[in-house]
């Protein structure tokens, strides 16, 4: 047979697994910045403005939805009552606070969550702010990441604890002190370490970033993230306000038809009867 002739190109080298750690170890700081971001930041300021536009509309339907339920449930249960002749209120009054009180507490605290939307929008960084805090936070992710650390030495878990607690409170004081600290931390001496070592963490990191991506992907599909073009379309505010009017309405009408069927229950029933 034979020989298959020499094409004259050289075959390319292996992969430097050390390079390849040092182009991983920097896509992971971005990946995991980016993911964090859009969870503590643009997640926020979404939500935020969601409750300065609408938030108002929204909580005048959630209320009305919830009296309509529970005066449904009412009324189902002085029926089943009513039937044995009399109503026991107190059995009744039970049962409707064990199940509507959660939900009526959520819709009591909608007044508090707007102020605290209208406050974190008057608060926030600049973008030049924000892109600097953004930039010293990646930086300590490479330094301080357990997955990019090989030295796994308390006082690095700590300061990366103490950057994640800081970021997620947008405490940039904190941020700039912690890096400081950090400065002074051993760095991993990569060129001692054995070429098996490397390869295993590459192979890591290579499947937490591509996880990381997927993250982010399927993040910016879901609620409230969608959201974040409409609110700018004011169009679409307006369409919503209408829209939220409307079916409150609906239900303040169905209201009122309900407190009328069960007063209509509770003043026909047989004489002889509380």
């Amino acid at each position: 047979m034979t020989p298959p002739q020499d094409s004259g190109n050289p075959a390319p080298p292996p992969p430097d697994p050390l390079r390849q750690f040092t182009l991983l170890r920097t896509q992971h700081a971005k990946l995991h910045v980016e993911r964090v971001h859009m969870i503590v930041n643009v997640k926020r300021n979404i939500l935020a403005g969601f409750q300065r536009k609408l938030g108002s509309h929204d909580h005048a339907f959630k209320k009305a939805e919830w009296e309509v339920g529970r005066l449904k449930r009412e009324l189902e249960l002085v029926r089943k009552s009513a039937e044995n002749g009399e109503v026991d209120y107190d059995s009744i009054s039970g049962a409707l606070e064990d199940e509507f009180t959660p939900q009526e507490q959520k819709i009591d605290d909608a007044p508090r969550q707007m102020e605290l939307a209208h406050r974190r929008l008057t608060t926030m960084m600049t973008r030049e702010q924000t892109d600097a805090f953004q930039a010293r936070y990646r930086r300590l992710v490479e330094l301080l990441h357990p997955d990019l650390r090989f030295d796994q030495a308390p006082a690095a878990l700590n300061l990366w604890t103490r950057a994640s607690e800081a970021y997620a409170a947008g405490d940039a004081p904190e941020l700039e002190a912690i890096e400081i600290l950090a400065a002074d931390l051993p760095i991993d001496n990569l060129d001692n370490l054995r070429v098996t070592e490397i390869e295993e963490r590459v192979t890591r990191l290579k499947s937490v970033n591509q996880a990381a991506i997927n993250q982010i992907v399927a993040m910016r599909n879901e609620w409230p993230f969608p959201l974040a073009n409409k609110l700018r379309d004011e169009e679409w505010i307006k369409s919503q306000k209408a829209e939220y009017e409307q079916k409150t309405a609906a239900l303040v009408a169905e209201r009122k038809d309900l407190v009328a069927e069960l007063n209509h229950i509770l003043d026909t029933r047989p004489s002889g009867h509380e």
